[in-house]
């Protein structure tokens, strides 16, 4: 199962002429799955979190999971901060699918997510769950 990733349709920029300077990229609205012959779209809205193994990615929904070939780094820059936090080197999660985060040692965190998914937030990420702590959603 290989994915490509698609922006969403719509930018920030508002006209539409060929002369514009190149902007901050558009967010994710949905990703681009391949899976088999088909080819499907998942709304970032659904994904639970993001697992990176090297040049691959595990994208994990409540049904399903699907690999994708891009870079984490890359894939974090284009989701919405708000929604999305790198909370370990190797995982992705979405924000709105935290259900409880639980101290575990030397100020890292085990986070519960929806579906009974534990992952673990490293040292390294502290300052993400400042922000995660602080986010008004």
């Amino acid at each position: 199962m290989k994915a490509n990733v698609t922006p969403s349709q719509h930018s920030s920029a508002g006209s539409s002429s060929g002369d514009e300077l190149p902007g901050p990229r558009p967010l994710l609205k949905r990703l681009l799955v391949k899976e088999q012959h088909k080819l499907f779209f998942i709304k970032v809205d659904d994904i639970l979190y993001f697992d990176a193994d090297g040049s691959y990615i595990t994208l994990h929904t409540l049904q399903r999971s699907y690999v994708l070939y891009e870079s984490l780094t890359q894939l974090a820059q284009r989701l919405d901060p708000t929604d999305f936090a790198r909370i370990h080197r190797s995982y992705l999660i979405n924000l709105n699918y935290v259900e409880e985060l639980e101290g575990y040692f030397n100020g890292e965190y085990l986070v519960k997510l929806t579906g009974g998914h534990t992952l673990k937030w490293t040292r390294f990420y502290r300052d993400n769950v400042k922000a995660f702590i602080t986010r008004s959603k």
